[in-house]
């Protein structure tokens, strides 16, 4: 497959225009700030941020689709930060490391519970969500998407959007763990946002891509944790697949 052009990316500096908030998975280069600057890490100098926004160029350079990150980073540099760990890319510097260090990856390894059976990281996590979620909302974004990968992300997300009452409003896209299944999954939402952003109204809830469910019910077959019921509802596959109404179908 070849890649989209690799063209310097646009970041947008003011939000008002937006019609569509796509929220992503931080990055390594989280560390410097700027999850766009893939070359602090990768020689290809490419990363799911910077696809998605070569893939929605045209709305990007029109202010009309912005995005934001699920960054955990941010319980160890801000962890009472009241924007909570989603991070609009008019504030990415939020994210940065006092060292410039990366981190790592969030693996499940991290969230999983201790040996008394307690989450604490996933509960302080959903914690910061609750509150980015509440901030997103009042920001009035007319439609949410969510495309994030990592088990304890989507969790955390999935039981922070359920909690602020907008499941129902927000698609949340449940993709699988393995980083290879994002740049699949950016590609599929991409017509969605676009047809979003014509007038569509997106489903709520959480929502498969069809390609991806097989290794999605793999990947959940491999969890054997019980998970405590503030997260349980979230952990299965989605049984809803991507999809948009027609513009115009909800005006008789």
């Amino acid at each position: 497959m070849t890649r989209p052009r690799r063209d310097p990316w646009v970041q947008l500096t003011d939000l008002r225009r937006a019609e569509a908030l796509l929220i992503l998975p931080c990055n390594a280069a989280a560390c410097v700030g700027n999850y766009f600057r893939a070359e602090v890490y990768r020689a290809s100098g490419w990363n799911t941020w910077r696809e998605a926004d070569t893939l929605l160029r045209d709305l990007r350079e029109e202010g009309r689709v912005a995005f934001a990150a699920v960054d955990s980073s941010i319980l160890e540099t801000a962890p009472e930060d009241p924007r909570g760990a989603i991070v609009l890319e008019t504030e990415m510097e939020r994210a940065a490391s006092p060292d410039g260090e990366d981190w790592g990856a969030p693996s499940w390894r991290w969230f999983r519970p201790t040996a008394s059976g307690a989450w604490p990281h996933l509960t302080q996590l959903t914690e910061a969500l609750v509150r980015g979620v509440r901030r997103i909302e009042a920001l009035g974004f007319p439609q949410v998407i969510a495309l994030v990968n990592p088990r304890g992300y989507f969790l955390a997300l999935a039981a922070a959007a359920a909690e602020c009452g907008l499941m129902e409003r927000w698609a949340l896209v449940r993709v699988p763990a393995h980083p290879r299944s994002l740049g699949q999954a950016v590609r599929a939402v991409v017509p969605v946002i676009r047809h979003a952003v014509e007038g569509a109204r997106l489903p709520g809830r959480i929502v498969g891509i069809p390609a991806l469910l097989p290794a999605l019910r793999r990947e959940a077959a491999r969890y054997r944790e019980p998970l405590p019921p503030r997260w349980r509802p979230w952990a299965e596959p989605p049984r809803r697949l991507i999809q948009v109404r027609p513009v115009g179908a909800d005006r008789g």
